[in-house]
């Protein structure tokens, strides 16, 4: 039985607005990304190299239309969306949209928390676009075809590293309670922070992915700080709080790059079961981070620059410090790009602090130790990216700087300095 339920004793509430889970939630996710080495495994949806053209999709089936092996199941569906991973590579594109089993194209909406108008700055993020249930199949036989506008545009083009199906159920009724078991609500949290489950058959689980909400840099890339943190790469997880895959289903929680916290915290947990629903656990609230040997200072970067491309030339934010930095022990740079292996140095109050690091042609993380504090100053500081030179006089493509921009995390000896708020 597809539905069955190895686990109960606790109604589900399935929230009916269209968003990332919630917790009580009941679904199922069905991924898929081009596999084909393109930008590292990325669709292009444009003009001039679009996808239609060169056939790079997987299963390609011609007209641009994908149609993945999505096994999907619809009974007792209450809702359906689908999570998109979607980089902005060319300033000036818009009307990214999906077309699902040839029904009316879904528009897929802006990131709401970038500034206006959002093509005017590179962004890679996971957008979720609602769809209805009445344009999907049930098992197959679904397809999907993205496009977006190509009038008036030199060259218009996304680029989609991958997407989720979500599929949302009724209410199930479980057999066997799990939750997580500790911390418990109202807990405060020290370092590292061990996080205990209770599941009473272990054999119905396949894994358990560990999500919070709380204040952190903003790697999901769309312009929140303080919200449930995770995000989706080739329809896999990543940026989250940590994953388990067999039992006693511990985790140990490292916590130390974790920004302080003036609010509480939350942790859940989405449970994969072995019949391929996920559920997520109801939250652990009121959490409270009191380290008692280090404090965490994440600078938010503001003034960031519109088509952040180092092939156009210099480009500079800023970024204040509050704390004492006679008592920080370490600095790093968090922060996403596009093709950084043409990097030409990253400046911080006119200091080099980095060249280069990455691919070309394809999307990157990074984590970049500040090895000299010195180049820091309390209040307001300025980091600057060197222009891309040209090579053999021809024009490169240079990085792209994904929003919110180069956000910096400072560690102080929280016994002599607490950060001054």
């Amino acid at each position: 039985m597809k539905n069955f339920i190895p686990i109960a004793c606790v109604l589900l509430v399935c929230t009916l607005a269209t968003g990332q889970p919630s917790p009580g939630d009941l679904y199922r996710e069905y991924s898929w990304y081009n596999e084909v080495d393109d930008c590292g495994g990325a669709l292009r949806v444009g003009g001039k190299i679009d996808y239609r053209l060169t056939g790079n999709a997987v299963p390609y089936r011609g007209n641009g239309v994908i149609q993945p092996e999505f096994d999907v199941d619809l009974h007792g569906a209450v809702k359906a969306e689908l999570v998109i991973e979607k980089m902005l590579c060319h300033a000036g594109t818009v009307g990214l949209r999906v077309m699902i089993n040839g029904h009316e194209p879904v528009p897929v909406p802006e990131p709401a928390h970038i500034p206006e108008p959002q093509s005017s700055y590179a962004h890679h993020f996971n957008q979720v676009a609602a769809v209805e249930i009445s344009m999907l199949k049930e098992g197959k036989e679904n397809s999907f075809v993205f496009e977006v506008d190509t009038t008036g545009h030199w060259w218009p083009q996304n680029l989609i590293y991958g997407m989720v199906l979500r599929i949302y159920y009724k209410p199930a009724l479980l057999t066997e309670r799990v939750e997580i078991t500790s911390p418990v609500p109202g807990a405060v949290l020290e370092e590292p922070v061990t996080i205990k489950l209770d599941f009473p058959n272990p054999d119905h689980i396949e894994k358990v992915d560990l999500v919070g909400f709380y204040d952190d840099a903003d790697l999901e890339g769309d312009g929140l700080y303080r919200q449930w943190h995770y995000g989706y790469h080739h329809g896999k997880i990543y940026n989250h709080t940590g994953t388990i895959t067999k039992p006693p289903f511990n985790y140990i929680w490292e916590t130390d790059w974790l920004p302080d916290q003036q609010e509480k915290m939350k942790l859940a947990a989405m449970v994969h079961l072995t019949n391929g629903l996920i559920y997520m656990t109801r939250a652990v609230e009121e959490l409270e981070l009191i380290r008692s040997g280090i404090s965490v200072e994440l600078c938010r970067p503001y003034k960031r620059p519109k088509e952040w491309f180092t092939r156009n030339g210099e480009f500079t934010e800023r970024f204040q410090i509050k704390g004492n930095l006679d008592h920080a022990v370490e600095a790093k740079m968090v922060f996403r790009t596009w093709s950084p292996g043409y990097f030409n140095g990253i400046y911080i109050n006119n200091f080099l602090v980095f060249i280069k690091e990455g691919p070309t042609y394809d999307y990157f993380q990074h984590d970049i130790p500040v090895t000299d504090l010195h180049v820091l100053k309390q209040g307001e500081n300025i980091l600057k990216t060197g222009k891309t030179p040209l090579y053999h006089d021809q024009m490169v493509h240079g990085v792209e700087v994904q929003w919110p921009g180069i956000m910096i995390l400072i560690k102080y000896d929280r016994n002599t300095n607490p950060i001054t708020q």
